[in-house]
C-alpha cells in the first residue's frame, strides 16, 4: 500500500521497537503495539494524533519506518478539522502508564480464568486508548465497552479493515 492511498481517520499500528514490546506482543499473539490516526496530508506528509509517552495527547508528523493501516468500516468521509478539534478538546489528557498493569490484569483474568473486570475509564490515555475514544466520538465502537484496548482486539476488530502495509 501507498502513504498517498491513506485516508482522514485511517489509523495505523506500528509493529514493537523494543525487546521488551516485542515480548510483550509474543506473549499475547500481537504483530502492533503503537498506535495512532491520520489527521491530514500537507506538504511536509501526514499529520496524526497519537497519544506518546511523555507528552500524553498530541498532533505529530508520521515519521514511522513501517506501520500497518487500518481503516474503520462503515464511516463516512471524516473532516480533519473535526479531528483537530476533538484533538484540541482531549488535548490535556496526559500519557496513561496505569492502564498496562490494568490492561494485563484484565488480559489474564479473563483469559485464564474466565473472568471479567470492569474497565476503569479516566482521564488519561495510552496510543490504543486514545484511537478507540477517537473512534467513539466519530461514531464507530471499535471494541466492545467490556474490553481495555489492546493491539489484538484492535487488530482482531470486525469494525477495523486492514489494508497493508505502508513503508513511506
Amino acid at each position: 500500500m501507498k502513504l498517498n492511498e491513506v485516508k482522514t481517520a485511517d489509523l495505523f499500528a506500528v509493529p514493537p521497537g523494543s525487546w521488551w514490546a516485542r515480548r510483550v506482543c509474543q506473549i499475547i499473539g500481537a504483530k502492533t503495539f503503537h498506535w495512532g490516526m491520520f489527521i491530514a496530508e500537507d506538504d511536509s506528509g501526514w499529520i496524526v494524533t497519537e497519544s506518546l509517552s511523555g507528552k500524553g495527547v498530541t498532533l505529530s508528523r508520521f515519521d514511522y519506518p513501517m506501520a500497518y493501516i487500518y481503516r474503520m468500516k462503515k464511516i463516512k468521509e471524516v473532516n480533519w478539522q473535526k479531528l483537530i478539534s476533538l484533538v484540541a478538546d482531549y488535548g490535556p489528557y496526559p500519557y496513561d502508564w496505569e492502564v498496562a498493569f490494568r490492561t494485563a490484569i484484565w488480559w489474564l483474568l479473563r483469559h485464564y480464568l474466565g473472568k471479567a473486570i470492569r474497565v476503569i475509564k479516566d482521564r488519561a490515555v495510552n496510543c490504543q486508548e486514545w484511537v478507540v475514544l477517537v473512534a467513539c466520538e466519530l461514531g464507530v465502537r471499535v471494541i466492545a465497552d467490556d474490553e481495555y484496548p489492546m493491539c489484538t482486539n484492535l487488530e482482531n476488530s470486525p469494525y477495523l479493515e486492514e489494508l497493508g502495509e505502508v513503508e513511506p
